[in-house]
């Protein structure tokens, strides 16, 4: 096996590894959205809408495994700053000829959001430790980030560009109605 060969094993098995940790972050932070949050989260109330709530034993869960309160409100924030920080590493925006990174996107977010809560000009509410997290994602971010290579993208269809919409569209929906 010559250099070449080995070098792209390599870069290969690190995306798989910073994907399976994506996935996994990702799915345990919906999992949290899905049952252990009440039906003021548009995505609970449209689950709700279908009956879907029921099927899948909600109570029972929460009940039977109860989380902290930090890690039912406050986790999640922090799991998606981090989850999309990394999928928008080397990214950017031009506007005005001014290149903006979208890895920081999340994190401005997040803490816009809790601003807004802050002085009560959007639902929700103000939490330091949201604030935390949020903060303790996006480092945890940028130190996965400094080990391992990213892949930019266009705005043409793509898995990639899947990945980002779809994890805006959890944060819309997690939001609180």
């Amino acid at each position: 096996m010559n250099l070449r060969d080995s070098s792209q094993k390599n870069h290969y098995k690190s995306l798989i590894n910073k994907n399976i940790i994506l996935f996994t972050c990702a799915f345990f932070s919906a999992f949290i959205y899905f049952f252990y949050r009440g039906n003021n989260i548009i995505f609970n109330q449209i689950l709700s809408t279908f009956q879907l709530d029921c099927f899948f034993c909600k109570d029972f869960i929460a009940f039977e495994f109860p989380l902290q309160d930090w890690i039912v409100y406050s986790l999640p924030g922090g799991i998606w700053v981090f989850v999309l920080s990394i999928i928008l590493q080397n990214n950017h925006i031009r506007i005005f000829n001014q290149r903006i990174p979208l890895e920081y996107l999340p994190l401005v977010y997040g803490i816009g959001l809790e601003i807004l809560q802050f002085f009560h000009w959007t639902d929700g509410t103000f939490d330091w430790v949201d604030l935390f997290l949020i903060n303790t994602g996006f480092m945890f971010s940028k130190i996965l980030n400094k080990e391992s290579i990213s892949v930019p993208f266009s705005w043409n269809y793509s898995r990639h560009n899947m990945l980002i919409i779809s994890g805006f569209v959890v944060l819309i929906l997690s939001d609180v109605y």
